[in-house]
């Protein structure tokens, strides 16, 4: 029994759950060696197997884990460490604050198909990465899809059998683990994993988030794995300009499966249409003219004309000089000192910096490392600094105390464009951080 405050192997604090599933429970912990917080999950055997199953599971379960371990992606979750234990390995993990595709679909209902097409895009990025490691991931779902505060998309919990003699001991024994909603008819059926295995299960994932149900959904396991095997899935009714992927993706016949690079050229079309893409490019010059009448210190954050793209609902377009446009939430104010606009929302607890990186180093890390020994903030603590897939895209969130408002969390993100590159930081009290995502997400996503 794991209990608060408990060291695990001399090191690892708990300090307190984060969830739990059939096979796993996992803490968020504090390492008293490298002085972070990260994620530590104990690995069950499924008590449902029969006592040979289970010593089978058990056997390759260590060898497993540290094999998935050693996949490196920004869009795969990092383990630091895999403990041995008769019961299950214990995995060590970077800790990644946000939700799983799972509570964000429970919590907003059916996303958007640009949204869906992006979060394809990184989880298909990530299986590529293990793919190219020799591994298969075998649970790919939306519960296994977390969706970092910060707008970072990770895959996480692999199965427990990743390389090709784990598969290959676990269907000699007969052990098929993981989710009927999501599982390859090629598995349950005819006892074959292979990478276009992890294809059907990224299809049926991103049918749920867009469509908010399983592409077999149906009232129990029995009905689930009857229509499975009876043939398609249900027609989607609001993927949109998704459903080509969604039905390449989730063909019967592995061997007729949507290629990957087919898969992502799909899913780009729909992630950044040509509209986005064109506006991103908005040159400079027309953005400054739009602004001329507006550029007030202390000011309300409003463009000027009204532009050729709308605003999401509740936001403002700010036309940038530099050569920016971003929305901004209506009623935040705007202040512009050295070359840096500041937004701040009504209260003055939410802030919003953006200035534009002149001279970006070509090793855009190392200098946030160097600048982190710059910083002076109460209490500061580092959560990650890390390149993003985009070169010269970056992320560095860290959390602090603020003697007035207390504990605050802030991200800075690096964005490269064909304008130049730009430093987007975001500040808010620790326990908004969640209430205020929306307005981060939508930041994030119209930056151009």
């Amino acid at each position: 029994m794991v209990t608060l405050q408990a060291v695990i192997a001399g090191r690892y604090r708990i300090i307190r759950p984060l969830g739990s599933g059939g096979m796993s429970h996992v803490w968020l912990a504090h390492d008293d060696v490298r002085h972070i917080d990260v994620a530590i999950k104990q690995c069950r055997v499924p008590s449902g197997l029969h006592l040979d199953q289970q010593e089978v599971v058990r056997t390759w379960a260590v060898s497993e884990a540290q094999a998935a371990g050693r996949v490196r992606h920004p869009h795969v979750i990092r383990t630091l460490d895999v403990l041995p234990d008769p019961d299950g390995p214990w995995l060590i993990m970077e800790h990644v604050p946000g939700r799983s595709l799972q509570q964000v679909i429970q919590e907003q209902g059916p996303l958007p198909p640009a949204q869906v097409a992006r979060i394809g895009l990184a989880v298909l990025d990530g299986l590529t990465a293990a793919g190219r490691a020799g591994l298969l991931h075998l649970d790919v779902k939306p519960g296994n899809v977390l969706i970092a505060d910060d707008g970072r998309i990770v895959l996480i919990d692999f199965g427990p059998a990743v390389t090709a003699a784990g598969i290959a001991a676990l269907t000699t024994a007969r052990v098929v683990l993981g989710s009927p909603k999501y599982i390859a008819p090629e598995r349950l059926f005819n006892r074959s994993s292979t990478a276009r295995s992890d294809l059907w299960s990224l299809g049926a994932t991103l049918y749920h988030a867009v469509e908010g149900r399983p592409p077999y959904a149906r009232g129990s396991t029995a009905a689930t794995l009857r229509a499975l095997a009876a043939g398609p899935p249900d027609a989607p009714r609001r993927a949109g300009p998704l459903t080509p992927v969604l039905a390449g993706l989730l063909r019967h016949d592995p061997a007729r499966r949507i290629e990957p690079s087919a898969a992502a050229a799909l899913l780009e079309q729909v992630a950044h249409p040509p509209q986005s893409r064109i506006r991103r490019r908005m040159p400079a010059l027309a953005a400054a003219l739009t602004l001329i009448a507006t550029l007030i210190v202390g000011g309300s954050a409003q463009g000027g004309e009204t532009p050729r793209i709308a605003a999401p609902p509740g936001y403002t377009w700010w036309h940038d000089p530099t050569g920016f446009q971003v929305p901004v939430p209506a009623g935040w104010t705007s202040s512009q000192e050295l070359g840096v606009v500041t937004f701040s929302d009504p209260r003055d607890r939410v802030t919003l910096r953006i200035n534009r990186w002149l001279r970006p180093p070509e090793d855009v890390i190392a200098a946030l490392l160097t600048a982190e020994h710059s910083i002076h903030l109460v209490g500061y603590r580092r959560v990650r600094i890390e390149a993003l897939p985009e070169s010269p895209d970056a992320v560095w969130e860290y959390t602090y105390t603020d003697p007035e408002t207390g504990p605050m969390r802030g991200t800075r993100r690096v964005i490269g464009g064909d304008d130049g590159t730009y430093v987007v930081e975001w500040r808010t009290p620790r326990q908004e951080w969640a209430a205020e995502l929306r307005n981060l997400t939508v930041i994030l996503e119209n930056f151009g």
